[in-house]
C-alpha cells in the first residue's frame, strides 16, 4: 500500500506503512572530531531499556484547552498514558515527552524521571546523562506528535488523543493549559497549525492497523479531515462523555 499526497509541504512525499517490529534500540550520534584533517562521527548504540508492553489502550494527552475540565486520574484504570511537557507539573502521566532543550533541563532539574519514563531527542538523552530515555526512531515532530508515534512503537492498536486541538485561539484566550509559566510564555497565535495536524496525519497513513480517536467536546471541522487520499477507516471522534461511557465505563 503506497500513499503519493501533497500533504501542504510544498512537494509531494511517500508516505507508506510502517511494518510493526519490537523496537530494540538504535544507534545515534555522539560526537565529531577531526582526525587528520578529516572529520570523524562517533556513534553509539542505545539499547532499548523501557521494553514497554502495551497495557489497555493508549491515550495520548495533550495540552490544548479542550480538556481542561477533564478529569486525567480517570485512565490509568484501563490502559497506559503518554504525555508531554509541562504535564508533569498536574499529573504524572506513565510516559513524558520533550522535544524543547530547557523544557527538557526543566524536566532533569525537578528529577521526573525518578517519578516516571522520560523520552526526548537524542541531544538531550545525551545531556542528561542517561536520566532521559531516547524517543524511538524520531520522527523529529513535536512532544505531542512523538507520544502518539512512541505509543505505536510500543505495539498499542487503539489510541485516544485528549488535549488535541491542533491550534490555538487567540490573543486573551486559553490556547495551552501551561501558557504563561515557566517555557511557554505567553500564547497569542490564532489559527491551526498545519503541520501539527500534518504529522498526526501522516502517523494515520503509516500506521493503518492503528485506530486513532479524537476525544472533544466541540471538534472543529478540519477534525472531520482527518483522513487524506484513501480513507483507511482508522479514525473517529467523539465526546468526553461518550469517551467515559464508551471507553472507560464511566457512568455521566
Amino acid at each position: 500500500m503506497k500513499e503519493i499526497k501533497n500533504l501542504g509541504l510544498g512537494r509531494k512525499y511517500d508516505i507508506e506503512p510502517i511494518e510493526w517490529t519490537p523496537y530494540v534500540g538504535e544507534t545515534i550520534n555522539v560526537k565529531t572530531v577531526i582526525r587528520g584533517g578529516k572529520k570523524i562521527i562517533e556513534t553509539e548504540f542505545v539499547e532499548d531499556q523501557i521494553k514497554a508492553v502495551p497495557k489497555g489502550n493508549a491515550y495520548i494527552i495533550g495540552n490544548g484547552p479542550s480538556r481542561k475540565s477533564f478529569d486525567l486520574n480517570l485512565l490509568k484504570a484501563t490502559g497506559r498514558t503518554y504525555g508531554c511537557n509541562a504535564l508533569y507539573r498536574d499529573f504524572t502521566p506513565d510516559f513524558l515527552f520533550s522535544v524543547d532543550r530547557f523544557m527538557s533541563e526543566g524536566i532533569v532539574r525537578d528529577a521526573v524521571y525518578e517519578k516516571t519514563t522520560c523520552y526526548a531527542p537524542a541531544i538531550e538523552y545525551s545531556r542528561s546523562k542517561g536520566k532521559l530515555n531516547l524517543i524511538p526512531n524520531n520522527p523529529h515532530w513535536i512532544s505531542g506528535s512523538a507520544a502518539f508515534w512512541t505509543a505505536c512503537i510500543h505495539g498499542y492498536k487503539d489510541l485516544y488523543l485528549l488535549g488535541f486541538d491542533f491550534q490555538e485561539y487567540g490573543k486573551g484566550q486559553l490556547n495551552n493549559i501551561y501558557q504563561d509559566t515557566e517555557f511557554y510564555g505567553p500564547r497569542d497565535t490564532a489559527g491551526v497549525y498545519d503541520s501539527w495536524l500534518r504529522q498526526f496525519r501522516i502517523c494515520i497513513k503509516q500506521r493503518p492497523y492503528c485506530h486513532f480517536t479524537v476525544v472533544h467536546d466541540n471538534p472543529p471541522e478540519y477534525l472531520n479531515h482527518l483522513q487524506t487520499g484513501t480513507d483507511l477507516k482508522n479514525t473517529n471522534k467523539m465526546t468526553y462523555a461518550e469517551f467515559k461511557t464508551k471507553v472507560l465505563n464511566q457512568t455521566v
